[in-house]
């Protein structure tokens, strides 16, 4: 795996892991990359712009998500979308053997799996996205990730296809076997396109151009009809969805770096200093200075 840090001057940018990145797919190929493999040291606190599941197959560690650790063991399985600040430690300097499992975030965003992308909408707002799973279901996930794995080196007639297939049923598997399951509740009915929208506003929220006028115009419907679709499918108007997308990420990069306020609030596409902090001390209480000060570990 690759990792990466970018310096100007003397400020640290954002470690961020870009195996997928740095894949070359073809057109039609399936943007995933899969590996079962020996951590030998931890990780140090970085994010990326892909989603990602993993799971623990040998050994112990101590994982930390959004700030708050918990255990690994075999069994622990974990599921981040993008942007999600993690980062690794071992113990007694014996090595973690895990799955990990990087993905284009539109590959949950498919009209026929509408239900997915809802769920993932929850784990991240309203429960955690790492448990440790029972013993017939860690089989059963590891089971599939290793068909997965082996699939993704083979070029074997209909891999793309089978790829896809294999993914969705490692995310069923998580959510089925999620203890806060079954507060999810009932999905939504929506339409393809409105599934859409929020794709759209999910890899494009670091734009400053984005917002409700140009979400409707380019898919030619009125901004009542994005408005809604925000409102029914997420339960939040389009700029609360789009500030928490982005707030996000921000929170991320005040704890991974010393990147200065003003270059985060652009990075995650606010237009003016003064609106992201704002929005910030809105969002979390803190104002964007106090809360790196709160949560920041010096490396």
């Amino acid at each position: 795996m690759t990792f990466r840090r970018g310096t100007t001057c003397m400020t640290t940018y954002p470690v961020f892991q870009d195996s997928l990145r740095l894949s070359t797919f073809k057109k039609g190929e399936f943007p995933l990359f899969i590996t079962h493999y020996p951590l030998r040291s931890g990780y140090p606190n970085h994010h990326h712009e892909f989603a990602e599941i993993s799971l623990v197959t040998s050994g112990q560690g101590t994982e930390i998500v959004g700030g708050v650790e918990h255990r690994l063991q075999p069994g622990s399985i974990c599921l981040l979308p993008p942007y999600h600040l993690h980062a690794m430690r071992l113990e007694d300097e014996k090595p973690l053997y895990k799955f990990c499992c990087m993905f284009d975030m539109n590959a949950l965003f498919q009209p026929a799996f509408t239900e997915v992308g809802q769920w993932l909408i929850k784990l991240s707002d309203e429960t955690r996205p790492y448990y440790d799973l029972p013993p017939d279901a860690f089989a059963a996930i590891r089971d599939v990730l290793s068909a997965l794995e082996a699939e993704s080196r083979s070029a074997a007639l209909g891999k793309q296809g089978f790829m896809r297939i294999k993914l969705l049923e490692v995310i069923y598997l998580f959510f089925r076997n999620h203890p806060g399951f079954a507060s999810f509740g009932q999905t939504v009915d929506i339409s393809p396109v409105e599934w859409d929208f929020v794709k759209y506003v999910n890899t494009h929220f670091m734009e400053e151009s984005i917002s409700l006028e140009e979400v409707a115009d380019r898919f030619g419907v009125s901004v009542f009809v994005v408005r809604g679709a925000f409102k029914r499918l997420l339960g939040k108007n389009f700029l609360e969805y789009l500030h928490q997308l982005r707030i996000r990420r921000a929170s991320s990069l005040l704890i991974a770096t010393d990147m200065s306020v003003a270059e985060i609030a652009y990075d995650v596409g606010f237009s003016s200093l003064r609106s992201f902090t704002r929005v910030f001390k809105e969002s979390t209480g803190l104002s964007a200075t106090d809360y790196r000060k709160q949560n920041h570990e010096p490396e």
